[in-house]
């Protein structure tokens, strides 16, 4: 018995509590830390953390001294868990190197939550779940909520959460730097960057006076109340929208890019159904004076590209570029700061190709000379091809009218400034109306567009069928036109060697990706109970295009340009995502339509049926005087 005693003495020893434990608790070990001088001051800071663990082989606390954002260890020291006595205190060389914030987090999260902007918007939000990260003098506050979507904050941990404000705190000073809430959060373009879109475009002072001589050469004074005076506030007035993006309030900015678009869009419909069409009156300006304003407008403009930033879609026509002359597929592979800049057609990518060769290009987004390149040829473009259409269609007032028009307009200025694909497409605009007579230029033109930018799509049932749904021969001409294009431009997507798995590929990137993107860019998103309408006016968009392409009888190069516009209008409205710089997809169009007096001895309106007629008795003559010889 007294041997078996022994044998079971330490399983008894630590059943009865005999066996050396700990006496203190975790919590009274660390605050014995506080008591020491050497730490004294390192515990001063607010980011400093302590933790303790317990050795049961020496009786003794070990606490560790560690600044909390960096997770850098500073100190530790030993606690004898029996007396409190701190032994051991080594202060490590980090201790004197590394930064320590003033503020704690909780104390830089209850200055953002103090914010009245960050109280109204977490109002309208599930509980909320806070966190903040400390780097070089600034607390970025991150406040989420439990709610999904892109529209109204970023989402976030999976897209089960989503981030509804951010808020920037100088440790220093403890004011804020900054505060995002909304769709701030998670898009850029919604925080009212004057600098990031268009650069010096956004001011008042570089904008207004080219929206002022816009106004005044086309403002009917004689008739203050008259379609032309609507139309040039219609055209002007994307700049109120414009107006409410800069301050980054993106809820009033989409929904007031809305009524000027609906305005056009009846507007234009009714032209091309022959509804005041009649325009009596190009412009007040003399045509010299027009000139002349048209080309200080020009260099002023060229001017400012020299000093404008490219934004990420000009990135992605450079880095799609560099990609073809290495002999790869543009389409999934573009690099992470730009991973959706494969959304466009191929010839987007090659025009870019002959600047990337002679410029070059660093692989990184700098000045991009390159994107600048294009942007220049593609606005020296428009211009001639604007010239050429009103010279065309109305003598040199209308050249000189068109020209001024397009080098004067505030978006015009705005997409160059942005350097973005968008002044590509409105020049292939420009070229299509100036060569519309023609319809292997029409078929082209519209192909052109479709492999810059998918949209201009369509206008191809209008414009294949502006000479009539029966003359076959211009049908084919069409055809042949846009094929053509479709082949010097399409072969990008086999350059991987596989034609197929291109094409494949090239539909991910851009058609799907289009039809599932979601932003806060539209009125879908910012009053959702309107979402049920979206693809209701889709399709009815579809079936307008080929409305306006068989039915309207008399068909003229102002009528065609009328409703040329209305279809690009009627899609822009279903749009996923709207931007300022799609403005300038119209302007040819719009500016042809509503600008040019109305002059029947040309195709502009009806001089092409009117020559038409004319040719065809003359040649049944003709056949008729070979016969009888």
């Amino acid at each position: 018995m007294l041997l078996l005693l022994l044998a079971l003495s330490p399983a008894l020893s630590l059943t009865l509590g005999f066996v050396p434990g700990p006496q203190m608790g975790l919590e009274e070990a660390r605050r014995a830390a506080e008591f020491v001088p050497e730490v004294d001051e390192i515990l001063s800071h607010p980011t400093v953390t302590t933790s303790a663990n317990y050795d049961v082989a020496t009786d003794r606390w070990r606490v560790v001294l560690m600044e909390g954002e960096s997770g850098t260890p500073v100190a530790e020291l030993s606690v004898a868990d029996d007396t409190n006595r701190v032994e051991g205190v080594e202060v490590y060389p980090s201790a004197d190197e590394v930064v320590y914030p003033n503020l704690s987090e909780a104390d830089a999260i209850k200055l953002a939550l103090a914010n009245p902007k960050v109280r109204d918007e977490l109002l309208e939000h599930p509980p909320l779940a806070s966190e903040a990260e400390y780097e070089d003098g600034e607390w970025t506050v991150h406040l989420k909520v439990e709610e999904g979507g892109q529209v109204g904050g970023m989402p976030v941990d999976s897209g089960t959460r989503k981030e509804v404000a951010r808020v920037g705190v100088d440790d220093e000073t403890w004011q804020l730097e900054y505060v995002w809430t909304g769709d701030q959060v998670g898009w850029h373009m919604a925080r009212g960057d004057y600098g990031a879109y268009g650069k010096q475009a956004n001011y008042w002072y570089v904008w207004g006076p080219l929206a002022l001589v816009f106004a005044l050469a086309f403002w009917r004074t004689d008739r203050l109340y008259s379609l032309r005076n609507l139309d040039v506030l219609a055209l002007l007035g994307f700049l109120v929208s414009h107006g409410f993006f800069r301050a980054g309030d993106s809820y009033w900015a989409a929904l007031l890019w809305y009524p000027p678009l609906l305005y056009l869009l009846v507007r234009t419909l009714l032209v091309g159904f022959g509804k005041g069409e009649k325009v009596e009156k190009t412009s007040n300006f003399p045509t010299p004076v027009l000139f002349v304003l048209a080309a200080i407008a020009s260099g002023f403009l060229l001017a400012l590209n020299f000093d404008s930033r490219v934004i990420d879609v000009g990135y992605a026509g450079v880095v799609g570029a560099d990609r073809i002359l290495q002999g790869a597929l543009p389409y999934g592979n573009m690099p992470d700061d730009v991973g959706t800049g494969d959304t466009y057609g191929p010839l987007n990518y090659l025009l870019y190709v002959p600047f990337v060769w002679l410029l070059g290009f660093s692989g990184e987004w700098d000045y991009l000379p390159a994107a600048h390149g294009v942007t220049v040829l593609a606005f020296v473009g428009g211009a001639i091809a604007m010239l050429v259409a009103g010279w065309r269609y109305a003598g040199v007032r209308g050249a000189a009218a068109l020209f001024f028009a397009w080098a004067a307009f505030p978006y015009t200025l705005y997409s160059t400034n942005n350097n973005t694909n968008d002044i590509i497409v409105a020049a292939a605009a420009a070229i299509g109306v100036a060569a519309a007579p023609s319809a292997l230029a029409r078929g082209a033109a519209v192909a052109a567009g479709f492999a810059v930018k998918l949209f201009p799509l369509v206008l191809a049932p209008l414009w294949m069928f502006h000479d009539g749904v029966r003359k076959t021969g211009r049908l084919l001409d069409f055809v042949l036109g846009g094929v053509a294009v479709v082949l010097l431009t399409f072969w990008v997507l086999a350059l991987d060697g596989d034609p197929l798995g291109g094409v494949k590929l090239f539909y991910e990137k851009t058609l799907a990706f289009q039809g599932e993107r979601e932003t806060p860019w539209t009125i879908f998103a910012q009053v959702p109970w309107l979402e049920f309408l979206q693809e209701p006016l889709m399709a009815a968009a579809v079936l307008l295009a080929f409305v306006v392409a068989v039915f309207p009888k008399k068909r003229t190069v102002r009528r065609l340009a009328a409703f040329s516009a209305a279809l690009i209008i009627a899609f822009q409205l279903t749009f996923n995502y709207w931007f300022y710089t799609y403005v300038t997809w119209l302007e040819p169009f719009v500016f042809l339509a509503l600008l040019l007096e109305t002059n029947e001895k040309t195709a502009l309106d009806g001089a092409g049926e009117q020559e038409e007629k004319s040719i065809q008795p003359s040649a049944a003559g003709d056949r008729q005087q070979v016969e009888q010889e």
